[in-house]
């Protein structure tokens, strides 16, 4: 990313082997000139020790985006200097290494780097300060910092009773501090519930759209999709650095974060980017994957749990359906990755932070989710994907412009499984690759296509007594065999093949004999319509077996 590891900013360790917050990465990356003893002082000011610390730095213009968690002022207003100092440090540092670096000031004026006003004009978010004056200069004062909280003020001042709360803008000079409204773990899963029960029952044509926005599904992907904006803004169009940060900061935070990041930055819109993406800002920086998907060990609370990642994949998808060729990936990868986040097939999304996928060893235990959403697979490329897209995405962000990703949610095929040879199984040990791999099983279930399934496999080499041939001619014999049976002494035999004319009487002896002799027919038919089938043909000459056999039969008809 460009940082300026000499004079603006450095790499500490002060979390090495998580002695300081267990859910934050072992290196942080803050300004240089900020102590480790100065951090530890932060750390005892921050929600959950989880301190200021930079995830990204914009290459045009050095501007940086930063995360945290809360402030701890509670009802009593505490305050803490050497948090003041850090979150100025941010922007200091910001000018200092935009200077050395040599960037300029970007002068952009095309329509795609400044979008309308309507797309921001619906953002329901508070202001603490106002804008900054445009006479300052970079070189001689720091950018204004923009704080941005996701809460809404009224949840901020309600955390200051659970000893949380949010930046004093007299306490932080040079910030702006921003609410934007964003609802919290429990709206969310009550809406996605509410979402649930609606895809599950018989769809009304005439009440679906109303049903559907009373779930307020797309209104939280729209307020989640304007908080990214807003901090791209920022970024790249003002080229100020942003401290983002909701109550703990592994909720709301990692969501605005990387989806900010995937806007500003090309790279993170590719399939390695992407892996990076997740590992760094949802790994790595603690969301609690196993409290909020339910498949951890104490999994009861009920009120742990909330689609988070899930939401936040929702509003990467509604992306690419907005930018179509930005993303190496497609659809069928984010499903797949759906998927596999509930799954619990991989130990990507095992347990709520490293430290713990550490402790229990899940590397070393588990497969990586990332094994088969790889770069090499085919199954999961974007074929319209155009390296030369957009560097700086600027989505529309309205509620009417946002649709339900039914691949997910309605129970219509997915995208997930392909039906092509992307997805076929790795070659056999000890043959080459150019042979074909083994045929699969046709499935009855997790195959979108039982037709394409069916010609892989290995036709059979003899037909068996069940094909329909064989059977409509044993079928033809039995009949004929009944009534010969229900043909007692002394009455009139009927023949199939001419109904209405009378045959003679047998007698006894002769019906057995009459009986024998179809038996004997029966087996000779099976074995010709056997030899029909195969295309094997009649021998010229007959065995002495079947030349008793006609004899036998000529003798009852007389």
């Amino acid at each position: 990313m460009g940082f300026d590891m000499n004079n603006a900013w450095r790499i500490s360790n002060i979390n090495e082997k998580y002695k300081l917050c267990g859910s934050y990465p072992q290196e942080l990356i803050v300004p240089a000139w900020i102590t480790d003893k100065e951090l530890e002082s932060v750390a005892s000011f921050r929600s959950w020790k989880r301190i200021p610390a930079v995830v990204y730095r914009h290459q045009s213009n050095g501007a940086v985006i930063a995360r945290c968690g809360q402030p701890e002022v509670s009802w009593w207003g505490w305050r803490n200097a050497d948090d003041e100092h850090l979150v100025q440090s941010v922007a200091k540092a910001c000018a200092s290494d935009s200077r050395s670096s040599g960037s300029k000031l970007s002068t952009r004026n095309s329509p795609r780097d400044f979008p309308s006003a309507g797309d921001l004009s619906d953002v329901e978010f508070d202001s603490s300060l106002s804008n900054a004056s445009g006479a300052e200069s970079l070189a001689v004062q720091p950018q204004k910092l923009l704080i941005l909280d996701a809460r809404s003020y009224a949840a901020a001042v309600a955390n200051r009773a659970k000893g949380g709360g949010c930046e004093c803008p007299e306490y932080y000079p040079n910030c702006e501090v921003v609410f934007m409204g964003m609802a919290n773990i429990h709206s969310i899963r009550r809406s996605f519930q509410s979402l649930r029960l609606l895809c599950t029952q018989m769809p009304d044509p005439g009440n679906w759209l109303s049903a559907l926005e009373s779930t307020k599904w797309l209104h939280h992907l729209s307020v989640l999709l304007k908080s990214a904006l807003l901090v791209v803004h920022a970024v790249d169009r003002d080229q100020r650095p942003v401290l983002a940060h909701c109550s703990d900061g592994w909720d709301r935070t990692p969501q605005i974060v990387a989806l900010a990041k995937l806007l500003l930055d090309p790279y993170y819109r590719t399939i390695e980017g992407f892996q990076v993406l997740v590992e760094m800002e949802w790994l790595d920086f603690g969301h609690k994957f196993a409290d909020r998907c339910g498949h951890g060990e104490n999994s009861d609370d009920l009120n742990e749990r909330c689609p988070v990642f899930l939401q936040w994949l929702d509003c990467v998808h509604q992306l690419q359906r907005q930018f179509p060729c930005s993303f190496e990936f497609n659809e069928a990868f984010l499903v797949k990755l759906v998927q596999h986040t509930y799954s619990c097939l991989f130990g990507t999304f095992l347990c709520n932070n490293a430290k713990e996928r550490g402790e229990k060893h899940t590397q070393e235990r588990t497969c990586s989710v990332w094994s088969l959403l790889r770069a090499g697979n085919k199954a999961f490329k974007n074929l319209l994907y155009s390296s030369q897209s957009e560097a700086v995405l600027y989505p529309v962000c309205h509620v009417r412009n946002l649709m339900l990703w039914s691949a997910v949610y309605l129970p219509c095929p997915s995208p997930s499984t392909p039906v092509d040879d992307s997805c076929a199984p790795y070659p056999a040990p000890g043959t080459s690759p150019d042979d074909p791999p083994l045929s699969r099983l046709p499935k009855t279930r997790s195959f979108d296509n039982l037709t394409t399934a069916c010609e892989n496999t290995v036709p059979l080499a003899s037909r068996r007594s069940s094909d329909p041939s064989l059977n409509e001619k044993w079928q033809e014999h039995r009949r004929s065999l009944e009534l010969s049976t229900l043909a007692g002494p002394g009455e009139e035999l009927l023949d199939p093949d001419s109904l209405g004319k009378p045959a003679k009487v047998l007698g006894g002896a002769e019906l057995s004999v009459a009986a024998g002799v179809a038996e004997g027919q029966m087996e000779n038919i099976l074995q010709e319509a056997t030899k029909e089938e195969s295309g094997v043909e009649e021998p010229a000459h007959r065995g002495m077996q079947e030349v008793k056999e006609e004899a036998l039969l000529e003798e009852g008809s007389r």
